[in-house]
C-alpha cells in the first residue's frame, strides 16, 4: 500500500480545537505545513463562522485541504435540515479543494433505520457533487463499531464511505475487526486517522480519546496488520494524523506538529 499524502487534522493541535479563531487557524495550518505535512484536514464550522477572512486564511497557506468535518444532522433520518447542512459542507469543500467529507454523531442512542436512511440522502447528494463521505463510528455513542458503520452504509450508494481512526478502532466494543476490514469493498473506506492507545487507562472512552491519545508507535494499534488489511481491499484512503494529546498541546502547536509529524512517517507503509 502507497501513501502519497500525509494530512493532518490541524484543529487538534490547539488545547481547544472547538474554539479556534482566524489566527489560531492560521498557526495551526502553518505549524503543520512546517512539520512536513502535506494537506491538512479541517473542522468546517471554523471556516464558516470566520467567514471570508478564514477562507483567506487557508487559501493564502498553501496548503491543500483534502478533508472536512462534519455532517451531523443526517443520524435523525432524511431531512430538509440534513439536505442542508451537507449542502454547506460540500460548497465549502469546492471552495478548499477537499475531496472528503466526514460524518459522524456525538448522540448515545441511534435508531439505526432512520440512520440509515439520513446516511443515504446525505450520500447521494455528496455522490452528485462528486465527493465522498467518511462515517466516523465513535465507540461511546450510538455508532459504536465498524459493523454498525458500514451496516449504514450498505445501502446507501457508492460515496458512502467509512473514516477509519485508529484509536476508534482499538476502543470499539469487541476491539479491532480485522476479519470484517478485510471483506469491506475498496471503496468502503475513504479516510484512516493516525494516533495510538495505551494498553489500559483509567479514563472513560470520551476523556482519553480526547486528551490521552499516543503518538503513532507508542502503543497497541498494529499498524503493519491494518496496512495489511487496507491493501488486500484496495483500499485508497486520505491518511491524517489526528493526535488528541494534552501533554503534547501543551509544548505549542510547532514542536506537537513535528512530533506527531514524525511519529506517522516511522508507522506508514
Amino acid at each position: 500500500m502507497k501513501i502519497d499524502m500525509l494530512s493532518n487534522c490541524a484543529p487538534v493541535l490547539r488545547a481547544d480545537p472547538y474554539s479556534l479563531d482566524n489566527d489560531a487557524l492560521a498557526e495551526s495550518i502553518e505549524a503543520s505545513r512546517v512539520a512536513g505535512f502535506d494537506a491538512v484536514g479541517l473542522w468546517g464550522f471554523h471556516v464558516m463562522f470566520g467567514g471570508d477572512d478564514a477562507v483567506q486564511v487557508v487559501t493564502e497557506s498553501g496548503m491543500p485541504v483534502q478533508t472536512i468535518d462534519a455532517a451531523l444532522g443526517w443520524v435523525t433520518g432524511a431531512s430538509d435540515e440534513a439536505a442542508a447542512e451537507i449542502d454547506g459542507l460540500i460548497a465549502l469543500a469546492d471552495q478548499l479543494g477537499a475531496g472528503v467529507i466526514h460524518a459522524t454523531t456525538l448522540n448515545p442512542k441511534v435508531d439505526l433505520a432512520a440512520a440509515a436512511e439520513g446516511y443515504a440522502q446525505i450520500a447521494a447528494r455528496a455522490e452528485a457533487a462528486g465527493k465522498v463521505l467518511g462515517l466516523e463510528f465513535l465507540p461511546w455513542t450510538g455508532i459504536p463499531t465498524l459493523a454498525i458503520a458500514n451496516q449504514l452504509c450498505e445501502n446507501a450508494g457508492p460515496a458512502a464511505g467509512i473514516l477509519l481512526d485508529t484509536w476508534h478502532w482499538v476502543r470499539q466494543p469487541g476491539g479491532p475487526d480485522l476479519e470484517l476490514l478485510r471483506s469491506l469493498p475498496a471503496h468502503r473506506i475513504t479516510s484512516v486517522q493516525l494516533s495510538d492507545v495505551a494498553a489500559s487507562t483509567d479514563l472513560e472512552p470520551e476523556p482519553e480519546a480526547m486528551t490521552a491519545r499516543l503518538l503513532p508507535g507508542d502503543g497497541v494499534v498494529d499498524y503493519a496488520e491494518l496496512w495489511e488489511a487496507l491493501d488486500h481491499i484496495g483500499a485508497t484512503p486520505v491518511v491524517a494524523a489526528e493526535v488528541m494529546a494534552a501533554d503534547l498541546v501543551a509544548e505549542g502547536a510547532s514542536s506537537m506538529a513535528a512530533k506527531v509529524h514524525d511519529a506517522c512517517q516511522a508507522v506508514l507503509p
